[in-house]
């Protein structure tokens, strides 16, 4: 869908009023970064659909803060958001949520639990919501369908010289960075790479737009993205 400043980013509604919705998720950014000048990217959404993000959107930010190495944002966050929502109303369903996705590892020797947060639907949802922000915000294509967004941690090291000849976006290099290529071939719209706190790493494709085809004058109505196309799966 071609993107207009009175649709809804990601359902692509021009009934009723549109708010303001951060493509990236504002709790992800620690009270330190109030200050910056680096300006938050922001997408015209309907209410539904700015309605809908906000519990999920504090688990994926609990979820990155315990996995992998901690930077300093992510030290900051823990210290003050991250740890203070544990004691609000939800809380302990917060705590509870990310505990049942740990698991027991052993590394060299010594038992620890480990989150992996390509096996939580609900990290990989925010995911394709920030893919389908972005989407709409550098005029890709707008109102992509959620279902269309194929989404995975990065499993294997990308090719240097595909680093170095990638340009990245960021919004706070130390919070959030993403590559992204329009890509017409093969039945795909776009593929992305997205890093966030530096360490955790999501490639994400979205497939062609096939809706047209439902009439009945092409089979292809259950077209997906295949994951072998970034060597995940």
């Amino acid at each position: 869908m071609e993107r207009t400043p009175k649709s809804c980013a990601y359902c692509g509604t021009g009934h009723g009023k549109l708010e303001r919705e951060h493509a990236v998720p504002r709790c992800l950014y620690p009270v330190s970064k109030a200050r910056s000048r680096v300006q938050r990217i922001t997408v015209p959404s309907c209410v539904e659909c700015n309605r809908g993000w906000a519990d999920d959107e504090a688990h994926f930010r609990n979820v990155m803060v315990v996995a992998g190495e901690p930077n300093a944002a992510v030290h900051e966050l823990w210290q003050t958001t991250a740890r203070r929502g544990f004691h609000e109303i939800d809380g302990q369903r917060r705590l509870s949520d990310l505990v049942e996705g740990m698991m027991p590892v052993t590394v060299d020797g010594n038992r620890r639990w480990m989150i992996y947060p390509g096996r939580d639907e609900r990290v990989l949802r925010v995911v394709r919501k920030v893919v389908r922000g972005l989407s709409h915000f550098h005029g890709v294509e707008s109102a992509v369908a959620e279902d269309r967004v194929w989404v995975d941690v990065l499993k294997y090291p990308i090719p240097e010289e595909l680093v170095a000849a990638a340009t990245f976006h960021h919004r706070e290099p130390d919070v959030f960075e993403y590559w992204y290529e329009a890509y017409r071939e093969s039945g795909l719209s776009s593929v992305w790479c997205l890093r966030f706190f530096e360490r955790r790493v999501f490639v994400a494709a979205v497939s062609a737009d096939f809706s047209w085809m439902s009439s009945g004058r092409c089979g292809l109505t259950n077209y997906r993205i295949h994951p072998a196309a970034f060597g995940c799966g």
